[in-house]
């Protein structure tokens, strides 16, 4: 995925963006067409805590975790499995 750096500029009572003739040649843009950008700031969806308990008794009543008998141990293994940033 390419990156360009483009300009918010004031048109009237609205805002445009000012891109790279790049990004109009890479997308095969002609002018006045209308295309659909992706938002710039990541939708994060609210946590529901009622769903949330509703699972942890769901695990609860089927018995999820009972081949766990040491759960230190359990976490020790499964970090072994995945390097951690910054750390040897």
């Amino acid at each position: 995925m390419n990156k360009y750096t483009v300009t918010v500029i004031k048109t009237g009572n609205s805002y445009a963006l000012r891109v790279p003739k790049n990004y109009v040649e890479d997308a095969h843009l002609e002018l006045g067409q209308k295309v659909q950008v992706t938002s710039p700031i990541a939708i994060v969806k609210k946590q529901d805590p009622q769903a949330i308990k509703k699972a942890i008794r769901n695990l609860q009543q089927v018995d999820a975790y009972k081949d766990i008998k040491d759960p230190v141990a359990w976490q020790r293994e499964l970090r072994k499995d995945r390097p951690l940033p910054d750390r040897e």
